[in-house]
This record gives C-alpha cells, structure tokens and sequence, in this order.
C-alpha cells in the first residue's frame, strides 16, 4: 500500500497531466479549482498539517500561474 505522501503526489501528478491537456481556458480553470478543493478538504480533516498544505497550495498556485501568463 502507498504511504499518504506517495498518494498525494500521483494525485497531483493527474492533475497537472489532465491540466495540460485541456484545451480550453475554462476547463483548466475548473480543473484549479478541483485541486484546490482537494487540498482544502485534506486540510479540514486533518489529513495534512499546515505546512503541507501551504507547500501544496504553493506548487498548485505556481502551476495555475503559467496558465493564465500564456
């Protein structure tokens, strides 16, 4: 079984693969936005700390950034 960590970063991975595939503005927006509804509900429950979840939310918001410069 994968540990938290390993799971986290497969799903982040998807994210970013299906992101990048996406042709349209809008649905990369949408897709942001499931992220970080993700990470939002990891940190509700507790299933990550403060420190992981500002270390997510920063690669997301890095990421979502490229997209909106192009």
């Amino acid at each position: 079984m994968r540990s938290k960590n390993q799971q986290i970063r497969c799903w982040v991975q998807k994210q970013k693969a299906l992101v990048n595939e996406t042709p349209e503005q809008r649905d990369k927006d949408y897709l942001i936005a499931m992220w970080q509804g993700y990470l939002n509900g990891l940190r509700l429950t507790n299933a990550i700390t403060m420190q992981e979840y500002n270390s997510l939310y920063d690669e997301m918001y890095q990421f979502a950034s490229g997209f909106e410069a192009a």
